[in-house]
């Protein structure tokens, strides 16, 4: 088939709509709502069409998003029934806030696959931006309760039918609806939509709830060798990690400190989680490493100071030692 080939994700997006103020206190926060609970995805956007020559290496690629995206629309125009293409577009005019056609684009994509959820709550929020009034109503509702109909667990799905509860001025309605989402979250997304919901618990006259801290996965001891503390540096910070040992040596957990007070003592578990997908406690093993950063940034940089990698074995202990002692070169 002809069409088109999307190059990759050129940058994933951690931050969680969670972190903005509450929503309802002003229409516009909505626009980013749907980075929620999900990593965002999508800022590079390399395109070519027509023929298998755009797998090619030589392949010309769009100099800039503003122009790929230009040129992905001239696709559509030409491809009406690339479903795929049409949710990308919705997805690329909601990021310019050119809401209208972001909504047209959507309804292209879910005229396509109508049985999709995940589509129907994008279709849904881009009518909700598209509105003079931001509500969540009519349409845009129907289309969130069915996509809960499919899937019970969708998050943006809660997320927006709490904000319309909040929107008609049902704070008992939204805190039962976010207390849907709890079982389904962790990290730092769950003690901020602990805070969510207990506002509006609090509007409904209904008494705050409290959330457990999970108890530690592992108990890691870091020490430096005293023959590299002469490398330390003011601002430098310590990286404990807890990595997959399969091949894909994906982050599990990661604590981020400073660089002072050796030895000390991390506690590592599904809190500490960068994608709430990929859990701590569901592994049986895991790689642990420190490394001290001069620069801040957790990827290892000549200078660095770290440990080497400890494969443990969860069931047998939780309690374990690195020892930073090398320079990375």
């Amino acid at each position: 088939m002809t069409g088109f080939v999307l190059g990759a994700i050129a940058l994933t997006v951690l931050t969680l709509a969670f972190l903005l103020p509450p929503l309802w206190r002003d229409a516009r926060p909505l626009a980013i709502a749907l980075a929620l609970l999900v990593p965002a995805a999508g800022v590079g956007l390399y395109l070519g069409y027509g023929t298998p020559a755009a797998l090619q290496p030589h392949a010309q690629i769009a100099p800039s998003l503003e122009e790929a995206i230009d040129r992905l629309a001239a696709h559509l125009a030409d491809n009406p029934g690339d479903q795929q293409g049409w949710a990308l577009l919705g997805r690329s005019r909601k990021a310019q806030e050119r809401f209208a056609e972001a909504r047209e684009a959507f309804a292209r994509a879910h005229a396509l696959a109508p049985d999709d959820a995940d589509l129907m709550v994008e279709y849904a929020e881009a009518m909700t931006l598209a509105s003079t009034t931001r509500m969540i109503d009519g349409e845009a509702l129907a289309l969130l309760e069915r996509a809960l109909a499919a899937d019970p667990q969708q998050q943006r799905a809660l997320w927006f039918l709490g904000i319309h509860h909040v929107q008609h001025g049902r704070p008992v309605e939204a805190a039962e609806t976010w207390e849907r989402l709890l079982p389904l979250v962790s990290g730092q997304t769950r003690p901020v939509l602990i805070a969510q919901i207990n506002e509006v618990r609090q509007q409904a006259g209904l008494p705050a709830i409290e959330d457990a801290a999970p108890a530690a996965v592992l108990t890691v001891t870091v020490d430096l060798d005293p023959a590299l503390r002469g490398h330390l540096r003011p601002g430098d910070t310590l990286y404990v990690m807890a990595r997959q040992t399969d091949g894909a040596n994906m982050p599990l957990a990661v604590k981020r400190l400073p660089a002072t007070g050796f030895p000390l003592q991390v506690s590592l578990g599904d809190d500490d989680s960068p994608m709430p997908t990929l859990k701590l406690s569901d592994q049986a093993t895991v790689r642990l490493i420190a490394r001290v950063s001069h620069s801040g940034d957790a990827a290892a940089r000549p200078g660095d100071l770290e440990s080497a990698p400890l494969d443990v074995t969860l069931a047998e202990g939780t309690s374990h030692t690195l020892r930073i002692e090398r320079v990375v070169e």
